[in-house]
């Protein structure tokens, strides 16, 4: 196991890795800073299954639960990770340790997230605590960010994510994923049950696509079969659904493919 320190002139970030570790890749090696412990007496709120990453990723609570599936289906992020270091800090003659929910990476951002519930997001000494350590981690070229428990759990996003999720466990054979290729060369958007009358396409195949990235859905609307799915992002985009500054039709084309 391999401790890795990163300090500034007031605080130091520190992240445990498995394995050998560099720093330009160390976040796809991280290890929790701790095992999952529970806060409450039934013990660790669930587990969920993330099959891009061959792994589980283990929830303290309700609110991590809904936050992870919400990453998992929309984020398409380049690696995360709970529980993901600590930063140690000194204030006064007294020296703090806070350990962050998440960290997500896309390419050159990294943010590290708090997942609260919005009464203790909103109380004054914690409102003070945050703002020091969102200095603390600019610092270190972190952003912060305060995820609260009304965003993540804002329908209909939340209901969609859990209905999204229930195929990525399918498997799209080769032949199915050049179908579906084909059938968006003609259009840029789709309405769902138009694959219900395709042969050869599954609708349980094109959700899998959407899980991958490779078509979008709109996340704020209800899903159902008069749905669009779209070759590029569509409806609000809200974190942690990032948009790409531009895509093009023929990049993700080519993704339905891969």
């Amino acid at each position: 196991m391999q401790t890795l320190l990163e300090e500034t002139r007031r605080s130091t970030l520190i992240f445990v890795a498995s394995g050998e570790s560099t720093k330009s890749t160390y976040f796809y090696g991280l290890r929790r800073m701790r095992e999952p412990v529970s806060r409450a007496k039934s013990g660790v709120q669930g587990k969920v299954a993330d099959v891009f990453n061959a792994r589980s990723r283990h929830a303290e609570s309700l609110n991590e639960l809904h936050a992870f599936r919400i990453l998992l289906a929309t984020a398409r992020a380049d690696a995360w990770q709970e529980q993901p270091c600590v930063l140690e800090y000194h204030q006064g003659e007294k020296i703090h340790r806070y350990t962050p929910d998440l960290l997500v990476v896309w390419g050159a951002r990294h943010e590290v997230v708090e997942i609260k519930a919005d009464a203790e997001a909103d109380l004054p000494e914690n409102q003070a605590r945050f703002t020091l350590i969102r200095a603390l981690l600019t610092e270190h070229g972190y952003h912060f960010r305060l995820w609260k428990k009304s965003e993540i759990c804002a329908e209909p996003r939340l209901a969609n994510a859990g209905l999204i999720l229930r195929y990525r466990s399918v498997d799209i054979p080769a032949v199915d994923r050049e179908r579906i290729r084909r059938a968006f060369s003609q259009t840029p958007e789709i309405r769902l049950h138009t694959f219900r009358e395709t042969p050869g396409i599954t609708v349980q195949s094109v959700l899998r696509l959407v899980l991958e990235g490779a078509l979008h859905i709109d996340w704020w609307e209800p899903l159902t079969l008069h749905s669009c799915v779209s070759i590029t992002p569509i409806g609000r985009q809200v974190w942690p659904c990032p948009v790409p500054e531009s895509y093009s039709v023929k990049e993700t084309l080519c993704r339905c493919m891969l």
